[in-house]
């Protein structure tokens, strides 16, 4: 029988995200779901009570499921109850970016075009959560299109960083970033071409895992580039993020994109890293330039790698402009076959930032893109090759904390640069053409309090070692990454 929480005691659990965050982890708190001492109505209602107060202020959610939220959870609480517990997941509530379809439930595409746009099927992801049991709560704000990097969107409005509400959440995948940061829900699905998961994780402070291309069914998400798109869970830590990937792998017959894969196996998430060799390449990101403060938290990680027994020594990278320009000549013409003809009838029904995108993607020929396609199985190769003798690589996720919406401005060691500039696209971009696996985590704050981040990336259908990795990581570091709202 399920244990109800009276308002009081829900108030004592939960009032405080830092609470909520240590005492109450996701491990834990699927636990109590599934002895039935939470009842997932009563975790529900708390989602969205915190909802309710909030998302005005931070415009993480487009579209907030209350009644069918509640459906959901009464369901799976009687499910349990019944002894049908299908999984860490069950009663889990969880948020999807917007840009993911939703069976009779609006999705936006974050464009004023498909504002009254309701799919007639959920998609193959959706699907898999709830098989899962899982509760969805809400649709997440995100860039016009998923096109660029910031979440201020121009029809649905901005999406703001919990952290400092007059700072960009990132993006495209803002709205998820900001929800799971503010503890709108403890997981939430977001995408990733050239980073869309990474960033807003990043700068919000939440762990974001982009996996191994083909691992996650793209079926029934808007595409972006297709050759280059992810799909990928968001969570408050490492294990909430492994958890939910575990549910969302799995191959599809039906989408060309999907490659049949041996499912990840999470039993060894808490053992030791020791004897585990791990690189670092500042070629591959092109020595750009790194804020001190992210430095200092990324030295921090290195140190506290070793402590742990691992080895971490540099490697190089000879073609570095190479890999870095693939992104560019494929993303472009893909992008632009999404949206020709919407471009050519109505060039200014797209934001400000995404009309840019499409007019360089339309000028980009078809025998760059050829050429482009070509390359990216040699630099592939290359890069594979060059981590054979490595479990793992890392680097700083971005070199800046979160610029202010107002002027988009970041500041690396005391310098203004132009966030527009995409300068963090390089530490992402060259593992979507790829398809490598990536994770970032939270692992400190600069001296105004925002946070910093790191980025461990895999070899092909290795999800399994860089979870682990970033779970060691996770429990070894000592910092604050509470919100206290």
């Amino acid at each position: 029988m399920f244990i109800y929480l009276n308002d009081i005691n829900v108030y004592n659990l939960f009032s405080k995200k830092q609470i909520f965050m240590e005492s109450i982890n996701f491990k834990k708190l699927t636990n109590l779901i599934r002895v039935g001492d939470m009842s997932p109505v009563t975790l529900t209602e708390y989602y969205l009570n915190r909802i309710h107060n909030y998302n005005t202020d931070l415009n993480a959610f487009i579209t907030v499921l209350e009644k069918d939220a509640i459906s959901e959870a009464k369901i799976a609480e009687k499910e349990i109850s019944n002894g049908n517990y299908r999984g860490p997941l069950h009663g889990i509530p969880y948020g999807v970016k917007d840009i993911i379809n939703t069976a009779g439930v609006r999705t936006t595409n974050g464009s004023e075009k498909y504002d009254n746009f309701f799919p007639d099927s959920d998609a193959f992801c959706i699907k898999k959560m709830r098989d899962a049991g899982a509760v969805l709560i809400g649709k997440t704000n995100t860039h016009q299109y998923a096109a660029a990097s910031t979440t201020i969107n121009n029809f649905y409005g901005s999406t703001k960083n919990p952290h400092d509400k007059n700072k960009i959440a990132g993006g495209s995948s803002g709205g998820s970033a900001s929800a799971v940061a503010a503890s709108l829900v403890p997981i939430a699905l977001g995408s990733d071409t050239g980073g869309s998961i990474r960033t807003p994780a990043s700068l919000c402070g939440i762990v974001g895992f982009k996996p191994t291309y083909g691992a996650i069914s793209l079926d029934g998400v808007f595409p972006n580039s297709p050759s280059i798109d992810h799909l990928g869970p968001m969570g408050e830590s490492v294990i909430s993020t492994a958890i939910t990937y575990r549910v969302l792998e799995g191959y599809n017959s039906l989408d060309t994109r999907s490659i049949q894969h041996e499912r990840t196996n999470l039993n060894h998430l808490d053992e030791p890293i020791k004897g585990f060799k791990i690189a670092m390449c500042p070629d591959l990101y092109e020595n750009q330039e790194i804020d001190r403060a992210v430095q200092e938290s990324y030295i921090n990680v290195i140190n506290i790698l070793r402590d742990l027994g691992a080895e971490v020594s540099e490697i190089k990278f000879e073609e570095v402009k190479l890999i870095q320009n693939l992104f560019y000549d494929i993303a472009g013409p893909e992008f632009t076959r999404v949206h020709r003809k919407q471009y050519e009838e109505d060039p200014n029904s797209f934001d400000p930032d995404v009309k840019k995108r499409m007019d360089w993607s339309i000028n980009i020929s078809i025998d760059d893109y050829l050429r482009a396609m070509e390359d990216k199985v040699k630099m592939t190769r290359l890069l594979e090759l060059k981590l054979e003798k490595f479990d793992a690589l890392i680097s700083p996720s971005v070199p800046f904390t979160a610029p202010r919406i107002s002027d988009l401005m970041v500041m690396i060691n005391d310098q203004n640069y132009d966030y527009t500039k995409n300068l963090h696209r390089q530490f992402f971009a060259p593992y979507n053409v790829t398809g490598l696996p990536a994770i970032v985590l939270p692992n400190g704050k600069d001296k105004n309090n925002m946070p910093t981040s790191m980025q461990i990336v895999g070899k092909r259908w290795c999800e399994n070692i860089i979870l682990q990795i970033a779970n060691n990581i996770e429990r070894n570091i000592m910092y604050n990454k509470a919100i206290n709202f």
